[in-house]
């Protein structure tokens, strides 16, 4: 009887040791791809792939939600295919990260990044509550983390673009816009998009200098944090604001 149970005993720990066992082998393959310089899309779907695998045999894992979620809302804003697929895909990973820890900043950020930018492609922040829950998403990340710099960027784009009939739901005034962009270039430096949203927030302002200032930190940036979406995107439009403004 004791051979018995000492099989059967070895027979579940067995399977379960060969799972935590690949695990990382998995996870550290997925960090490699998105580790490049400049992953590709090939890479980023692979990435995505290892990170579901990994996360199906170890479920528990919030690090592994998060990376999938990240990875997930990376390629939802590249891909010229089906974005939602893959917003979706990151809400649900973010949403089982929340799940398995409340207060983690970085998974309440990405549930709200993914929730937005699904009420985005629907043209419709869903009636009273998507602006409002996000909000309530964002609040409780920088309760946890205040220098979140993608927490801080998501708040003032979210002040700034909800439709007035909606803002009175929210907590946040749209005069607080400054404040949180300001916050999250002085969280990261290298936040190539929030100097750009500063930018554009000031030349909307008529504040002509510190327009400038802000654009030509994005042009001038030598270690943007996403370095591909600053080549394409950020630099790019950081030039041709600096080409509109008025002369000094």
């Amino acid at each position: 009887m004791v051979w018995i149970a000492m099989a059967v005993v070895l027979g579940l720990v067995g399977p379960t040791s060969a799972f935590t066992e690949k695990t990382p082998a998995l996870v550290t393959q997925a960090d490699q791809l998105l580790g490049a310089p400049d992953p590709s899309d090939a890479s980023l779907r692979r990435a995505i792939a290892l990170y579901e695998e990994a996360a199906g045999l170890e479920p528990n894992r919030v690090d592994i939600h998060l990376k999938l979620a990240d990875a997930a809302l990376t390629m939802g804003g590249w891909t010229t295919g089906d974005r939602r697929r893959w917003f979706e895909r990151g809400r649900n990973a973010a949403q089982r990260a929340v799940t398995l820890d409340k207060d983690n900043p970085e998974a309440l950020f990405l549930l709200a990044a993914h929730l937005g930018q699904i009420a985005s492609l629907e043209k419709d922040l869903g009636g009273l509550f998507v602006p409002r829950e996000l909000e309530r998403h964002l609040s409780r990340a920088l309760a946890g983390n205040p220098r979140h710099a993608r927490a801080l960027h998501m708040m003032a784009m979210l002040l700034l673009k909800t439709p007035a009939p909606l803002r009175v739901f929210l907590t946040g005034k749209a005069s607080d816009v400054e404040k949180y962009l300001i916050a999250a270039t002085e969280a990261d430096p290298n936040f190539s998009e929030a100097h750009l949203d500063l930018a554009k927030y000031y030349d909307s302002q008529g504040r002509v200098a510190q327009a400038r200032a802000q654009a030509q930190a994005v042009v001038q940036m030598r270690s943007p944090a996403q370095t591909r979406a600053w080549r394409e995107k950020h630099r790019p439009a950081a030039e041709a604001l600096l080409k509109k403004l008025p002369a000094e």
